[in-house]
């Protein structure tokens, strides 16, 4: 019995390192090989475009400028309608730091924390879904976090890995009942990105739901320990103590266009006078968000009740926070219940799940060249 245990054991693991493993590789592949052999008129002709940068540097664009500036000189912040360092966790940047210390630099550091955290989601992922919904169910939820598009941002220098990992941890030890490591995990995952506050509600539901003992509640209570944390550090060095929130001024004023930022969606970005590119990228914010809600609910019944509820919550937090619709897809992606939804939808018609991971690695090939490009993806 203990055999069969260790061999099962490990023919889980072999699958989900596989599919991490493959996936990370189509991603590096287009951004190192076909990124430079296949650069735009338009981006060559952008004089701020000077190539495609080189080594782990062309994994630190976007937000991860934000995340070295915090991991090597310490947060900033001024009340000034500018953009800050404070908008962005510390959990993810003190990590990266840490291994900084090692003597590598901020681009290697940041990619490996991400990419290893990744790794750690995909396999809490499996054998949650495994434990729920059988082995069919748990590969496809697998291949659909790993393959996803967005899944770039669980190898570059972002804070998907750990958001994923410690989220899914939180919901599992939830679905589980074991209350005190979903409040720790819960608290880690407040501590990486404002979005995990989603699990305080969520907690709160269930445990009145399903008429959990008062532990279940304080799990919730608990999981407010990053954020509560976070708010501490910054009434103590700015005095301010939502200086990460009143930070979203600064992005909020140089996208602002006088339009709430759903129409800049379906009005601005879907226009076609924006260009095949932009509107592409716009659909995908359309088809996560929205096609993830439909996919959530579809499978509401076979889901963990926890795992449901906190996808409707996340989902009505992106929806109520317009100054993340630029980013709603990945944002969504995020959600690993949306993961977790759809793998089970595709376990029941795998010819369906062939051809989405198809096209999802297409599309991961195409805005991975888009990262390396120096232009927006989500």
């Amino acid at each position: 019995m203990k055999i069969d245990l260790k061999k099962k054991f490990k023919n889980d693991f072999i699958f989900v390192f596989t599919m991490w493993l493959f996936s990370r590789l189509l991603i590096v592949t287009a951004m190192y090989l076909f990124a430079p052999m296949i650069v735009p008129d338009a981006v060559l002709s952008d004089p701020k475009f000077n190539g495609v940068v080189s080594g782990w540097e062309r994994f630190a664009d976007w937000d991860g400028n934000w995340y070295r500036e915090i991991a090597t000189y310490g947060y900033q912040y001024a009340d000034d309608n500018a953009q800050h360092s404070i908008a962005f966790f510390p959990l993810y940047p003190l990590i990266t730091r840490a291994v900084m210390s090692l003597g590598i630099s901020f681009a290697a550091a940041g990619t490996i924390v991400n990419n290893v955290a990744f790794l750690g989601a995909l396999l809490v992922l499996y054998h949650w879904v495994r434990k729920r919904q059988g082995v069919k169910s748990a590969r496809w939820a697998t291949a659909v976090l790993a393959w996803c598009p967005f899944s770039l941002y669980g190898t570059v220098t972002y804070t998907e890995g750990l958001f994923l990992l410690f989220s899914t941890l939180a919901l599992q030890a939830f679905d589980r009942q074991q209350h005190v490591k979903a409040g720790i995990f819960g608290a880690l995952t407040t501590a990486t990105r404002i979005t995990g506050i989603t699990l305080i509600p969520a907690f709160f539901l269930v445990a009145w739901q399903e008429r959990r003992r008062p532990i279940a509640y304080a799990a919730g209570i608990a999981t407010s320990g990053g954020l509560l944390l976070f708010i501490l550090y910054c009434t103590i060095d700015f005095s301010n103590p939502l200086a990460f929130i009143h930070a979203q001024k600064g992005w909020q004023i140089q996208n602002g266009t006088g339009w709430t930022p759903w129409i800049n969606l379906f009005v601005r970005d879907l226009a076609l006078h924006q260009g095949l590119s932009t509107g592409f990228v716009a659909m995908t914010k359309v088809l996560m968000f929205f096609g993830g809600g439909f996919v959530l609910w579809l499978t509401r019944s076979e889901l963990p009740r926890v795992a449901f509820v906190y996808g409707l919550c996340s989902l009505a937090l992106l929806f109520s926070s317009g100054s993340v619709v630029n980013s709603v897809n990945r944002y969504s992606y995020a959600i690993v219940s949306l993961s977790f939804a759809l793998g089970l939808l595709l376990a029941r018609h795998p010819r369906i799940g062939y051809a989405t991971m198809g096209l999802f690695a297409a599309i991961a090939i195409y805005f991975s060249m888009r990262f390396s490009w120096g232009l927006w993806v989500a």
